[in-house]
């Protein structure tokens, strides 16, 4: 017999509450990780871009100066492995949710 007086969905089922109690429950908190993990994966992909993007205005802009081209040219390998960082990392949480048989924080219920 399933208790009325909860508000939490658990395990997918809904639970009756009172009325000035708030439903939702565990499920929304997981939807609001896989919200954040998605920001912070498409920010962090645009400033890579942005500091590919200056790393090559760097260069180009050097005037043939060697100082300023290894400058560039160290923005440019900075760049790349943090977009290898990235991509890495998302493979890595996608690896080890399918190894252990887990829902990834993605694909838990909304």
């Amino acid at each position: 017999m399933t208790e009325r007086l909860l508000s939490l969905t658990i395990g997918g089922t809904p639970i009756l509450a009172p009325s000035g109690i708030p439903a939702g429950g565990l499920t929304e908190t997981y939807s609001y990780g896989s919200n954040i993990l998605t920001i912070v994966y498409v920010i962090v992909t645009i400033l890579a871009l942005a500091y590919l993007l200056w790393g090559g205005y760097r260069w180009i802009m050097s005037g043939g100066d060697k100082t300023k081209i290894q400058n560039a040219r160290n923005t440019l390998i900075f760049a790349i492995v943090g977009l290898i960082f990235i991509f890495l990392s998302f493979l890595i949480i996608n690896i080890i949710t399918y190894i252990f048989n887990v829902p990834s924080i993605a694909d838990l219920p909304k």
